[in-house]
């Protein structure tokens, strides 16, 4: 692709064409130049680009409160009235209600609360390595995605929320359901299988509170099973909704950041070098592969009343699609923004996790994640180097989410 699109009316930019898609950053750089706040051709969602418009979104919550993806079919809504739970995001709600939902649970995902599980996280990364070596036999390859950066991330995020680990399969299952409606506009046939899958989720978690109830552990599930709101305990269809989204949200873009963080690293021999040569340097490594590969590109808010974006007025009742990784290659705040730079200092002000009040609640465990990740197959695999003539780079196609298809690699 040209590193600068031709269009020069705004209509006519497609976000949801696959070219657009698989290389988003020529695009970004067109709307943020010249179309900051970009209104969707024939709807009332704006696209957000430029970091300090982004900035003013997440710090007036008053005005663009949470929420605000498009709504689902009535069809689908039904499933969920009438076979499951309503659809309830306690850890996305608006303050007050907020703050007092994540004190439940931000000490098992903080960057201090998270070192409690580097222990599991450190085996669980050994017996991965060990797994895929011994697989690969004296061809010394392997597709990584699969062997390794998915399974890790679903095994930690099972094992702390309190899920026995032989659900794995079905558990994995489930979440490539629930994000499915990232991917772009589903037809009401799609959106009713997603609500079906999602519903058997919502009663599997309803049985693991039920068996928490009687014999407790040391998992967030049980925590949450006895803990309280306001001096009430929680309800099942609380404890479900916050479990629902803390599954999902710990294990799905955690696969994709270590994905890109390979890719990123490995077709650079000097970077890799460099990196390995200096360990470090993997938390800033980290950092900088988060600003340029987001693996969440952006969310949705609502506009509460009317109101206006830098020049362009937006009425109320509009939806706005914050673009964190539009903002997060904005060369106002980063200069040579598509450029790796290990020495930047403002590296964390990236958006990736968001920022403010409604940061991602995992961000600090997918930090923690990331860095023993990458320092282990450092360590694991010697000259570890991208495979040749198996690679295309391809990233599954998707609105929101930015991930890798594959990634195979080698070592001596």
């Amino acid at each position: 692709m040209a590193d600068h699109p031709t269009q020069q009316n705004d209509s006519q930019i497609d976000l949801f064409d696959p070219k657009v898609q698989e290389n988003w950053y020529p695009t970004y750089r067109l709307l943020r130049d010249e179309f900051p706040v970009h209104r969707l051709p024939g709807s009332n969602t704006y696209i957000v680009t430029r970091y300090e418009d982004v900035l003013h979104v997440l710090r007036h919550q008053e005005i663009f409160p949470t929420g605000g993806r498009a709504v689902r079919s009535r069809e689908a809504q039904r499933v969920y009235t009438e076979k499951g739970w309503e659809r309830f995001t306690p850890l996305s709600t608006n303050p007050p209600d907020h703050r007092r939902y994540r004190n439940l649970v931000d000490h098992f995902f903080d960057p201090q609360g998270a070192t409690q599980w580097q222990p599991y996280i450190e085996r669980t990364i050994h017996d991965l390595i060990d797994s895929f070596i011994e697989a690969s036999g004296k061809n010394a390859t392997t597709e990584i995605v699969n062997s390794f950066a998915l399974p890790l991330p679903i095994k930690v995020i099972t094992h702390i929320l309190g899920f026995p680990g032989e659900d794995i399969p079905r558990l994995e299952s489930w979440s490539h359901a629930w994000v499915l409606p990232f991917s772009g506009p589903l037809s009401v046939d799609q959106e009713v299988w997603v609500a079906e899958r999602v519903v058997e989720f919502q009663h599997y978690i309803d049985d693991v509170i039920e068996a928490k109830r009687v014999h407790p552990s040391d998992d967030v599930i049980s925590h949450l099973c006895s803990a309280m709101l306001d001096g009430r305990p929680l309800s099942n269809h609380e404890i479900i909704s916050i479990v629902d989204h803390l599954f999902i949200g710990g294990n799905e873009t955690t696969t994709f950041a270590i994905t890109s963080a390979l890719w990123l690293l490995l077709r650079e021999p000097e970077l890799y070098e460099r990196v390995n040569a200096d360990r470090t340097l993997v938390p800033q490594f980290v950092e900088e592969v988060l600003r340029l590969e987001s693996p969440t590109q952006g969310l949705y808010r609502s506009v509460a009343c009317d109101t206006r974006i830098g020049d362009t007025p937006i009425p109320a009742g509009s939806i706005v699609h914050i673009r964190y990784a539009a903002a997060n290659r904005d060369d106002r705040v980063f200069p040579a923004p598509d450029q790796l730079d290990l020495s930047r200092r403002n590296s964390r002000r990236h958006m990736a996790f968001s920022l403010g009040e409604h940061h991602c609640p995992g961000s600090g465990l997918s930090r923690l994640e990331q860095n023993l990740a990458l320092g282990a197959l450092l360590d694991r695999l010697p000259n570890l180097r991208l495979l040749p003539g198996l690679n295309d780079f391809r990233h599954q196609p998707g609105f929101v989410l930015r991930a890798l298809e594959a990634l195979h690699v080698q070592w001596d």
